[in-house]
Protein backbone atom coordinates (compact mmCIF):
# COMPACT_ATOMS: atom_id res chain seq x y z
CA UNK A 1 0.00 0.00 0.00
CA UNK A 2 1.12 3.32 -1.05
CA UNK A 3 1.65 6.38 1.57
CA UNK A 4 -1.54 8.09 -0.04
CA UNK A 5 -3.91 5.80 0.40
CA UNK A 6 -2.48 4.11 4.09
CA UNK A 7 -2.96 7.85 4.95
CA UNK A 8 -6.47 7.50 3.29
CA UNK A 9 -7.52 4.51 5.16
CA UNK A 10 -5.76 4.61 8.77
CA UNK A 11 -4.45 7.57 11.63
CA UNK A 12 -0.95 7.16 9.76
CA UNK A 13 0.47 7.90 13.64
CA UNK A 14 -1.27 10.81 13.65
CA UNK A 15 0.31 12.67 11.25
CA UNK A 16 -2.60 13.60 9.57
CA UNK A 17 -4.34 14.74 12.52
CA UNK A 18 -1.51 17.54 13.79
CA UNK A 19 2.04 18.57 12.71
CA UNK A 20 2.76 18.85 16.43
CA UNK A 21 6.73 20.66 15.97
CA UNK A 22 9.89 18.16 17.32
CA UNK A 23 12.69 18.89 18.68
CA UNK A 24 16.39 16.89 18.68
CA UNK A 25 17.99 13.98 17.09
CA UNK A 26 14.20 12.12 17.32
CA UNK A 27 11.40 14.78 16.98
CA UNK A 28 9.98 14.14 20.36
CA UNK A 29 7.70 17.14 20.92
CA UNK A 30 8.63 19.25 23.92
CA UNK A 31 5.80 19.91 26.54
CA UNK A 32 4.34 23.34 26.96
CA UNK A 33 5.01 24.63 30.28
CA UNK A 34 1.83 24.72 33.15
CA UNK A 35 1.71 27.89 35.78
CA UNK A 36 -1.48 27.22 37.04
CA UNK A 37 -3.93 24.93 38.39
CA UNK A 38 -7.28 25.10 40.01
CA UNK A 39 -8.77 21.94 40.40
CA UNK A 40 -10.17 20.05 43.31
CA UNK A 41 -9.70 16.09 42.76
CA UNK A 42 -8.55 14.09 40.43
CA UNK A 43 -10.02 10.89 38.91
CA UNK A 44 -8.24 8.30 36.46
CA UNK A 45 -9.23 8.50 32.88
CA UNK A 46 -11.06 5.28 33.05
CA UNK A 47 -13.77 7.81 35.08
CA UNK A 48 -13.49 10.68 32.85
CA UNK A 49 -16.56 9.55 30.53
CA UNK A 50 -18.87 8.94 33.90
CA UNK A 51 -17.66 12.23 35.79
CA UNK A 52 -21.08 14.50 36.19
CA UNK A 53 -20.59 16.95 33.97
CA UNK A 54 -21.13 19.63 35.99
CA UNK A 55 -17.97 18.35 38.46
CA UNK A 56 -15.84 18.00 35.40
CA UNK A 57 -14.48 21.94 35.37
CA UNK A 58 -13.31 21.39 39.19
CA UNK A 59 -11.93 18.19 38.28
CA UNK A 60 -8.20 17.05 37.21
CA UNK A 61 -8.11 13.75 35.06
CA UNK A 62 -4.57 11.89 35.31
CA UNK A 63 -3.61 8.50 33.48
CA UNK A 64 -1.26 6.89 35.91
CA UNK A 65 -2.86 3.52 34.88
CA UNK A 66 -2.46 0.24 32.76
CA UNK A 67 -1.90 1.40 29.33
CA UNK A 68 -4.26 -0.50 28.12
CA UNK A 69 -6.77 1.76 29.46
CA UNK A 70 -5.79 5.01 28.04
CA UNK A 71 -4.58 3.90 24.44
CA UNK A 72 -8.08 5.01 22.77
CA UNK A 73 -6.57 8.81 23.00
CA UNK A 74 -3.98 8.07 20.82
CA UNK A 75 -6.32 5.74 18.33
CA UNK A 76 -8.60 9.13 18.25
CA UNK A 77 -6.82 11.80 19.08
CA UNK A 78 -9.68 14.22 18.04
CA UNK A 79 -12.90 12.43 19.95
CA UNK A 80 -11.22 12.52 23.24
CA UNK A 81 -9.43 15.97 23.26
CA UNK A 82 -13.00 16.93 22.98
CA UNK A 83 -14.34 14.73 25.87
CA UNK A 84 -10.62 16.35 28.04
CA UNK A 85 -11.24 20.56 26.78
CA UNK A 86 -14.47 19.54 29.41
CA UNK A 87 -11.52 19.28 32.74
CA UNK A 88 -10.06 21.71 34.43
CA UNK A 89 -6.39 20.20 34.00
CA UNK A 90 -5.19 16.57 32.47
CA UNK A 91 -1.69 15.14 32.77
CA UNK A 92 0.15 14.11 29.93
CA UNK A 93 -0.29 10.35 29.54
CA UNK A 94 2.31 7.90 30.34
CA UNK A 95 2.96 5.04 28.11
CA UNK A 96 4.93 3.22 29.71
CA UNK A 97 9.16 3.69 29.34
CA UNK A 98 10.44 0.71 31.63
CA UNK A 99 14.26 0.15 31.92
CA UNK A 100 13.14 -3.44 30.56
CA UNK A 101 11.63 -1.82 27.26
CA UNK A 102 14.11 -1.13 23.89
CA UNK A 103 14.90 1.83 23.60
CA UNK A 104 13.12 2.30 20.23
CA UNK A 105 9.68 1.01 22.34
CA UNK A 106 10.59 3.76 25.45
CA UNK A 107 10.84 6.20 22.24
CA UNK A 108 7.93 5.65 20.78
CA UNK A 109 5.87 6.10 23.96
CA UNK A 110 7.61 8.72 24.97
CA UNK A 111 7.08 10.26 21.27
CA UNK A 112 2.99 9.64 22.45
CA UNK A 113 2.91 11.21 25.64
CA UNK A 114 4.25 14.32 24.34
CA UNK A 115 2.47 14.39 20.91
CA UNK A 116 -0.94 14.72 23.02
CA UNK A 117 0.45 16.66 25.67
CA UNK A 118 1.37 19.04 23.10
CA UNK A 119 -1.85 18.64 20.53
CA UNK A 120 -3.92 18.86 23.95
CA UNK A 121 -2.40 21.93 25.35
CA UNK A 122 -2.50 23.93 22.00
CA UNK A 123 -6.58 22.98 22.01
CA UNK A 124 -6.47 24.95 25.71
CA UNK A 125 -6.48 22.28 27.83
CA UNK A 126 -4.30 23.10 30.82
CA UNK A 127 -2.13 20.18 30.59
CA UNK A 128 0.23 19.43 33.92
CA UNK A 129 3.48 17.35 32.30
CA UNK A 130 3.62 13.56 34.02
CA UNK A 131 7.39 13.16 34.51
CA UNK A 132 8.81 9.67 33.40
CA UNK A 133 12.76 8.78 32.60
CA UNK A 134 14.89 6.68 32.13
CA UNK A 135 18.66 5.76 32.72
CA UNK A 136 19.34 4.30 28.83
CA UNK A 137 20.94 5.81 25.99
CA UNK A 138 17.46 7.51 25.36
CA UNK A 139 17.57 9.09 28.76
CA UNK A 140 18.15 12.91 26.69
CA UNK A 141 15.70 12.82 24.19
CA UNK A 142 13.14 11.73 26.91
CA UNK A 143 14.63 14.77 29.41
CA UNK A 144 14.13 17.44 26.86
CA UNK A 145 10.50 16.87 25.72
CA UNK A 146 9.79 18.08 29.35
CA UNK A 147 9.65 22.26 30.01
CA UNK A 148 11.59 24.00 32.82
CA UNK A 149 10.19 26.10 35.59
CA UNK A 150 6.48 24.35 35.12
CA UNK A 151 4.40 22.51 37.24
CA UNK A 152 5.05 18.92 36.57
CA UNK A 153 3.64 15.62 37.82
CA UNK A 154 5.08 12.60 39.52
CA UNK A 155 3.68 9.18 40.48
CA UNK A 156 5.54 6.93 42.68
CA UNK A 157 3.00 3.81 42.68
CA UNK A 158 4.64 0.82 42.49
CA UNK A 159 8.62 2.59 42.57
CA UNK A 160 9.21 1.74 46.08
CA UNK A 161 8.95 -2.10 46.34
CA UNK A 162 12.53 -2.78 46.76
CA UNK A 163 15.88 -1.18 47.45
CA UNK A 164 16.84 -0.86 43.84
CA UNK A 165 13.75 0.57 42.96
CA UNK A 166 14.19 3.39 45.35
CA UNK A 167 17.82 4.10 44.25
CA UNK A 168 16.51 4.15 41.03
CA UNK A 169 13.63 6.75 42.24
CA UNK A 170 16.10 8.78 43.70
CA UNK A 171 18.32 8.96 40.62
CA UNK A 172 15.36 10.09 38.99
CA UNK A 173 14.12 12.99 41.01
CA UNK A 174 17.29 14.74 41.62
CA UNK A 175 17.63 14.89 37.86
CA UNK A 176 14.45 16.56 37.53
CA UNK A 177 14.86 18.56 40.36
CA UNK A 178 18.03 20.14 38.52
CA UNK A 179 17.18 20.01 34.81
CA UNK A 180 13.48 21.29 35.30
CA UNK A 181 13.21 23.45 38.28
CA UNK A 182 9.43 22.89 38.76
CA UNK A 183 7.56 25.51 40.81
CA UNK A 184 5.43 22.96 42.31
CA UNK A 185 5.14 18.58 42.06
CA UNK A 186 1.55 16.69 42.36
CA UNK A 187 2.55 13.68 43.53
CA UNK A 188 0.73 11.09 43.03
CA UNK A 189 1.54 8.12 45.86
CA UNK A 190 4.00 7.83 48.43
CA UNK A 191 6.65 11.07 48.92
CA UNK A 192 9.93 9.61 48.46
CA UNK A 193 13.57 10.98 50.11
CA UNK A 194 14.83 13.88 47.92
CA UNK A 195 11.71 15.83 46.67
CA UNK A 196 12.05 19.81 47.43
CA UNK A 197 9.93 22.64 46.67
CA UNK A 198 6.31 22.54 47.14
CA UNK A 199 4.66 19.30 46.78
CA UNK A 200 0.89 18.91 46.57
CA UNK A 201 -0.74 14.98 47.21
CA UNK A 202 -3.01 13.06 44.81
CA UNK A 203 -3.90 9.83 46.92
CA UNK A 204 -3.85 6.71 44.90
CA UNK A 205 -7.79 4.86 44.34
CA UNK A 206 -6.44 2.73 46.74
CA UNK A 207 -6.01 4.88 49.22
CA UNK A 208 -9.47 6.97 48.93
CA UNK A 209 -11.54 3.35 49.14
CA UNK A 210 -9.04 2.84 52.32
CA UNK A 211 -10.59 6.33 53.70
CA UNK A 212 -14.11 5.91 52.58
CA UNK A 213 -14.05 2.12 54.24
CA UNK A 214 -12.39 3.75 57.57
CA UNK A 215 -14.75 7.18 57.70
CA UNK A 216 -18.18 4.18 57.30
CA UNK A 217 -16.37 2.20 60.43
CA UNK A 218 -15.26 4.94 62.51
Amino acid sequence: MNERAYREREYWENQNVARVPGEGDYGIPRMLRCTQLEVERWIGFNFANTCPPELRRSTGVHFWLDDAQFKRVWTYPRRYRNLLQQFGAVTSPEFSVFETFPPALRLYNQYRNAWLARFWAEAGINVVPSVVWTEGLDREAIWESYPTESILALSTVGCMRSEADRGWLRRGIAEMQQRLRPVLILLHGLCPEGITGPVREIAPVTERIRQRVRDRTG
